[in-house]
């Protein structure tokens, strides 16, 4: 996984701050390959019922502009079926945790 402990405290942090501590994030993507380089930050935050948009808006410019990277920001409601996309996500992404 390519991000440091201090962006991974800061990701944890912003989604948690806004839209509560209940809410899972993941990584997935190109970030999770340690042999690629750049790339943006695609994260999956997964919650008990859907998130306003108005929150992953929220969630999405404050952590670009805390981390210096484009983030794309997927959600995913236990709720509902997962659609194929969210499905892939889920199924690849790596949960993030803060470090002991």
């Amino acid at each position: 996984m390519r991000l440091t402990h201090e962006q991974v405290h800061i990701i944890l942090t912003t989604v948690h701050d806004i839209v509560g501590g209940d809410v899972e994030v993941r990584l997935f993507g190109s970030r999770l390959d340690d042999n690629r380089k750049g790339g943006d930050l695609d994260l999956l935050l997964i919650s008990s019922t859907p998130l306003p948009r108005l929150s992953l808006a929220e969630i999405k410019c404050k952590l670009e502009e805390r981390l210096y990277l484009p983030v794309d920001i997927l959600a995913y409601s236990r709720d509902k079926q997962p659609s194929p996309f969210q499905a892939i996500a889920l199924n690849q992404g790596c949960p993030l945790k803060e470090a002991a």
